[in-house]
């Protein structure tokens, strides 16, 4: 039987039918079903991702019985699924005042803490103790990095991941921790590495989709969220994280459809009220946005994305004083937020606190030395302190970025009109003007701007005089007085004005756009629609016509004519790069990569130097499993962007799944050599050296760490690693004992325990094990480590009481229950077949728990389940010998000879020496 299950496994499907269409069955049913049907039935439910029923079911078991525990913890542990935190916390604590063991909820109240902001309960009731499981560690990491004690968070998931380099949770909090620290190659590598050993984790595939975001790459990034679904079609976050990508791309409609989903599973949940709140804000409903973050607050009161968003609305709001005590909360925590401290920066100017400004700017101008606006706020703030040769610097290197000359001064002018200075700010705006006198520009920012300050009546008196100068010629002031009349409510105003614009210009898409804004409010979607079916007719290949079509059906939900729209725009358009990445992205969100790969590879053939239409290539190449394609893609976006560190990240982690250890390694270095801070790389480089048997260059590496880090084990741990390679464990036992010495825990025990079991020390290394797992009775890693040498080892009855003992505390243990099913087995015990059964039903695409099934029932007698089972397996598991004999039996024993013989024969050209080649060989003589 195949012993690996290296691989995670996709989630069942939810079920087709609507929760709401269960309602009424399950109302009535209760009161006749048994708790134990109940809870059952709640079970399935949750695994079809039908989280609404789920609870109604546990609802009415604890209306009948309000003392059962297990359905306390399971409620509370699907209120954490769907991010409804404070239901999750309140039926947790009754699950524990029941008498549920700390272990069984812990790890769940913990979870919910954080999502609560109670980072403090978080930190008293997990201690930073070797025992606890590193899963529930990871936790305690997790909230240091929210306190922002960041070197303590750093030091508990580096000392984690040094005894377990696949640990994903840990791997996953040194990537946001090096996030935070303007580190996103780092990030993106531990990322990687997180998802090559749990492709399917959620938590891995959110912050995959965060960086992307954070880089740009919003098309990508919508990619991971809807992943996300794929594989749990309910997850709550997900629709929050697609709302705010969508809000980020003023897609208003989007973001609202897919807060509405996300409402129907989880009502209370925290992040849904935050995101409408950001929805709210963006959409200028600021009075809105603050109610509702005012509930979130009230229940969490230190969840810092609704104070940093809190800070913004009442800044927008014209309360300074209350933007400031949000944003001081927020900076106490992320004192490098970018973001924030151009808020409060912008609050200490407008108070006349220029020291108070620099002091906040001038650390953010070494870590962000080319944001424009940031160059802007550091020359004001120095203008203001009579210190004019930095404001002359600062405002020169900010025209050198900005070369519009016009655009820097209208944001100088904005700045001074924000701190009341509205002479001067007319002034800057004015120069502005000056400098470009083609577009009324300038004098577009000073009424949005007045706009923005609630100074309506200002804002159309000032739009009014543009109108003038320019006379009355130019469908931009029109817009904006349209813009200027809806903020004073005034919409039959507004409509003149933009159906005026479209008179002088009946293409001219921002004033269609807000007419179409004002038809979907009045609910006359069809009107809207022929304003635009109207400006196409005059200009058929218009793309941003036929795009915003495309958007507008979108948004009724009409998919196909979303697509045919998008089609038209690129097909009228061929050579346009934004229409085919537009059409390209729709595929990929739609479920059509083949479609969105050819489409992609056209484009980029067409703009063979365009780093967009490349990366989307790239991308799409990835997503649809073309490695080797992806690989080289990524090499030519590299050699135009030939300072990007994340880019040979990549480059690396395709390379390892590839099982190209050697360029991946050379990935790694120039990496390295672009951002030297890469530290956490060292783990990856000293496993890659390995692997290449390069082991005098790991052995350097690893003792480079301990240099660097002597109190950490991790440097220790790897000498052991390479000392282990090169078969020497008498001394990689010291090296072991020094690491377990620093850091006691159980991944180090295990390999203390190998090399002592590989160095002769059998009785010193069975006594350090029993007395470890006495001590640590819940790790459960460990003792399935042990239970597996003991499997080895053909001992099936003491790997059999191992087993039962860990699946007795982890029921959804597939490794345990698989090793298990194979011990009952060698011990002709009848609970075989139901233990790999039960194995199945959770990795069901698995070939190791596959090949153990299908042993077992063709030992049984059942050839044909067998013969299916195996099949399945080898298909999944080409290079494992064991499971392709297995299958080479069970068509013998099929009566197929011929293909059997067919599978031995190459399975034996193919594999010189394994367990089972005399066993085959036999087999291949008797037919």
């Amino acid at each position: 039987m195949a012993r690996s299950l290296s691989r995670p496994f996709p989630g069942l499907p939810a079920a087709a039918l609507c929760c709401t269409l269960l309602l009424p069955l399950l109302t009535a049913c209760h009161g006749t079903q048994s708790s134990e049907t109940l809870l059952a039935d709640a079970q399935q439910y949750r695994q079809k991702g039908e989280a609404r029923a789920a609870i109604i079911q546990l609802k009415n078991l604890l209306q009948k019985e309000p003392d059962n525990a297990a359905a306390r913890l399971l409620l509370g542990s699907i209120y954490i699924d769907t991010g409804e935190a404070l239901s999750a916390e309140k039926e947790l604590r009754k699950a524990k005042s029941l008498g549920l063991a700390s272990q069984q909820v812990l790890p769940l109240l913990g979870k919910a803490w954080l999502m609560l902001g109670q980072f403090d309960k978080v930190l008293a009731e997990i201690t930073d103790d070797a025992a606890q499981p590193a899963s529930v560690l990871a936790l305690r990491g997790d909230a240091l990095l929210a306190q922002g004690r960041q070197d303590e968070a750093r030091a508990l998931f580096s000392r984690l991941l040094e005894a377990h380099p696949d640990h994903v949770e840990a791997l996953l909090g040194l990537a946001r921790l090096a996030v935070l620290q303007q580190q996103v190659t780092a990030a993106e590598l531990l990322l990687a590495q997180a998802l090559k050993s749990a492709p399917a984790n959620l938590d891995a595939l959110r912050l995959q989709g965060d960086l992307l975001r954070l880089q740009g790459m919003n098309g990508a990034a919508r990619l991971a969220y809807m992943q996300i679904l794929k594989i749990k079609p309910d997850n709550t976050q997900a629709h929050i994280d697609l709302a705010n990508l969508d809000i980020v791309e003023n897609r208003y409609l989007e973001a609202a459809a897919q807060l509405a989903t996300a409402r129907k599973s989880a009502p209370n949940s925290l992040g849904l009220l935050q995101a409408q709140a950001l929805l709210d804000f963006r959409q200028g409903k600021h009075k809105a946005a603050l109610q509702g973050l005012q509930l979130v607050l009230k229940a969490a009161p230190d969840h810092m994305p609704s104070i940093l968003l809190a800070g913004a609305v009442q800044l927008a709001l014209g309360s300074p004083p209350q933007a400031e005590n949000y944003l001081r909360r927020f900076l106490a925590v992320y004192p490098r937020h970018l973001y924030a401290v151009k808020m409060m920066a912008s609050i200490e100017l407008m108070r006349n606190k220029t020291d108070a400004a620099i002091g906040l700017l001038q650390p953010m101008l070494a870590a962000f030395p080319e944001d424009v606006e940031l160059l802007s706020l550091a020359g004001e703030a120095h203008l203001r302190a009579r210190q004019y040769d930095k404001a002359t610097a600062y405002f020169e290197q900010a025209s050198t970025l900005a070369p519009d000359t016009a655009r820097l001064h209208a944001a100088l002018g904005i700045s001074r009109l924000g701190m009341g200075e509205n002479s001067r700010a007319i002034n800057e705006l004015e120069r502005a003007s000056m400098l470009d006198k083609s577009t009324p520009q300038a004098g577009t920012m000073l009424v949005m701007t007045l706009l923005r300050n609630k100074q309506n009546d200002k804002a159309l008196a000032s739009v009014k005089v543009m109108e003038q100068q320019q006379k009355g010629t130019n469908p931009v002031l029109l817009n904006l007085k349209g813009g200027v009349y809806l903020a004073l409510r005034d919409v039959p105003a507004a409509r003149a004005s933009f159906e005026q614009a479209l008179s002088m210009d009946p293409v001219y898409l921002p004033a269609l756009n807000n007419l179409a804004q004002i038809d979907l409010v009045e609910k006359k979607p069809v009107q809207a629609k022929q304003r635009f079916e109207k400006a196409l007719a005059k200009a058929p290949k218009n793309a941003d016509l036929c795009a915003a079509l495309a958007k507008l059906a979108a948004s009724e939900g009409k998919t196909d004519e979303a697509r045919r729209w998008l089609e038209r725009a690129h097909r009228d358009n061929p050579d346009s790069v934004a229409p085919a990445l537009l059409l390209s992205n729709f595929y990929l969100k739609t479920g059509a990569p083949e479609k969105a790969l050819e489409l992609a590879r056209t484009l980029q053939a067409g703009h063979p130097g365009d780093a967009d239409a490349l990366a989307l290539r790239a991308q799409v190449e990835y997503s649809a499993g073309q490695a080797l394609a992806a690989l080289d893609s990524y090499n030519k976006l590299a050699s135009i962007q030939t300072t990007s560190a994340p880019l040979q990240m990549r480059i690396a982690s395709l390379h390892l799944a590839l099982g190209d250890q050697h360029n991946a390694l050379q990935a790694v270095k120039r990496a390295q050599a672009l951002d030297p801070a890469l530290l956490e790389a060292r783990v990856v480089e000293v496993a890659m050296l390995l692997t290449l048997n390069r082991h005098r260059e790991a052995l350097a590496v690893a003792r480079q760490v301990q240099e660097q880090q002597p109190k950490l084990a991790a440097g220790y741990k790897l000498e052991g690693d390479v000392l282990m390679e090169q078969k020497l464990p008498q001394q990689a036992v010291k090296l072991y004992q020094h690491a377990f010495g620093i850091s006691p825990i159980g991944p180090l025990q295990v390999q203390l325990y190998r090399a002592l079991q590989a160095s002769g020390q059998e009785r010193e290394a069975e006594a350090r094990m029993v007395t470890w797992l006495k001590a640590h009775p819940e790790d459960l890693s460990t003792r399935t480590y042990l239970a597996g040498t003991r499997l080895a080892a053909k001992q099936y009855r003491a790997a059999i009481e191992h087993f039962q003992y860990v699946v007795a505390r982890d029921a959804g243990n597939v490794v345990a229950l698989n090793d298990l099913a194979w011990a009952y087995q060698q011990e002709k015990d009848p609970r075989a077949q139901a233990t790999a059964e039960q194995a199945l039903k959770l990795a069901p695409e698995n070939p190791a728990v596959l090949d153990t099934l299908g042993w077992i029932v063709l030992e049984q007698g059942d050839v044909k389940r067998a013969t299916a089972l195996l099949r399945k397996a080898a298909g999944l598991a080409p290079a494992a010998p064991e499971v392709q004999y297995h299958l080479g039996a069970a068509l013998a024993k099929s009566g197929d000879k011929g293909g059997a013989r067919k599978q031995l024969e190459q399975l034996l050209a193919a594999n010189k020496d394994f367990p089972q080649r005399a066993a085959a060989q036999a087999l291949l003589t008797q037919l």
